[in-house]
């Protein structure tokens, strides 16, 4: 097996939410609504793509800034998305600061054909910084 298929339960240290993604239209007709009506946390590992997977995604139309490594997942696809949130130091306030990431996924493979682990290939969607001191 290739090294970057070979996946160690120890590597799994994040937790992460995966959540099915429903986009309806708003009352007033304006824009769409995003209901996540069912989550399910799991631990995975999240990796940054380099270089060359990331210009070559990128020519396809399908970018790919991130592969997420997770025990095997049975029905998942494009509708979930993926939500990872961390700690950041802050060197403007003691409070705690939180990033908070969300993936669109793109693909998905199964690793080893075990049906033990998979790897989702997914796209930085929106991030964003909670609890920091923006002066307001």
């Amino acid at each position: 097996m290739p090294d970057d298929e070979r996946v160690r339960i120890g590597r799994l240290k994040w937790p992460v939410l995966i959540a099915r993604r429903d986009q309806l239209p708003e009352a007033a007709g304006v824009g769409i609504l995003e209901l996540f009506p069912t989550m399910q946390q799991v631990r995975a590992d999240v990796q940054p793509v380099g270089t060359a997977a990331f210009w070559g995604s990128m020519q396809v139309d399908s970018g790919i800034t991130h592969r997420i490594y997770m025990r095997w997942f049975d029905a998942i696809s494009n509708e979930h998305v993926i939500f990872r949130t961390t700690k950041v130091n802050s060197s403007t306030t003691k409070l705690p600061v939180l990033r908070w990431e969300r993936f669109r996924i793109r693909r998905w493979k199964e690793l080893g054909g075990r049906k033990r682990f998979v790897c989702v290939e997914v796209e930085l969607e929106q991030a964003q910084i909670e609890g920091e001191d923006d002066g307001r």
